[in-house]
C-alpha cells in the first residue's frame, strides 16, 4: 500500500512501488529510487506554492453543509494508529485554527486527507468529499491552478466510484483550466490528465 508522509508545511511525499500508476496524483516530481526500499519517492507539492488568479472557472462545486463537513472527520480517525492520518488531521486542525475554515492552506489539508482516504484507506467516497471541499475553497478564492489540480484528484475519485462520465467531464474541466492558464503541454499535470482521459475513453 502507498505510504504518505505529511509535514507541517502541507507538502506530501508519497512512497509507492514502481509498478503503481502515478499519473493520477497531484503535481509531482520523481526523485531517485531508494536503494534500500526499492521505492520511488513522489513529492506532491503544496498548492499554496502555485497560486494563480483564475480567468475561467469551469465547475461549481456542490456546497457542503455544516453537518457534511463535520462528517469528513470520523470518530475513529482521532483514535487511529495510522501516524500519517493523525499527522494530516493535526495539520488540518492547525490550519483551521490559524486561518479559519476557508483558507487555501486549509484546502491543501483537505486535499491531503483526500489522498489518505483513497490511497491508504481505499475510501473513494470519503476522498471525494474531501476534494470537493478543497475545490470549493479554491474556487471561492479564484485560484485557477489549484482548482485544476484538485479536479484531477476528484476525477480519480469518480473513476474509483465507477462514475466514468462524471470522471471524464471532471478531467476535461481540469485540462481546460490548465490550458487557459497557459500551462505547458509537457507539464506533468497536463500529461497525466490527458492519460486519464484516454484511459476512460478506451474502456
Amino acid at each position: 500500500l502507498p505510504v504518505i508522509v505529511v509535514n507541517s508545511a502541507t507538502a506530501v511525499s508519497l512512497l509507492v512501488f514502481p509498478s503503481i500508476d502515478i499519473s493520477l496524483q497531484t503535481s509531482f516530481h520523481k526523485t531517485q529510487p531508494d536503494t534500500q526500499t526499492n521505492n520511488i519517492t513522489i513529492a506532491i507539492e503544496s498548492s499554496a506554492l502555485r497560486k494563480c488568479k483564475a480567468t475561467t472557472m469551469m465547475m461549481d462545486p456542490m456546497p457542503l453543509c455544516c453537518s457534511e463537513k463535520l462528517n469528513l472527520i470520523r470518530t475513529d480517525d482521532e483514535e487511529s494508529h495510522n501516524p500519517v492520518l493523525r499527522s494530516v488531521l493535526r495539520d488540518l486542525k492547525e490550519a483551521q485554527d490559524k486561518y479559519g475554515d476557508d483558507h487555501s492552506n486549509v484546502a491543501d489539508s483537505w486535499n491531503a486527507l483526500g489522498l489518505v482516504r483513497i490511497h491508504m484507506q481505499r475510501d473513494a467516497e470519503g476522498a471525494r468529499k474531501c476534494h470537493e471541499y478543497a475545490l470549493e475553497i479554491f474556487q471561492q478564492r479564484q485560484l485557477a491552478k489549484e482548482t485544476a489540480f484538485t479536479l484531477v484528484d476528484l476525477g480519480y475519485c469518480y473513476e474509483r466510484l465507477h462514475e466514468r462520465e462524471t470522471a471524464l467531464r471532471t478531467y476535461q474541466q481540469a485540462l481546460s483550466i490548465l490550458e487557459s492558464e497557459k500551462v505547458s503541454e509537457t507539464h506533468p499535470q497536463v500529461l497525466c490528465t490527458k492519460r486519464a482521459m484516454n484511459r476512460i475513453l478506451r474502456i
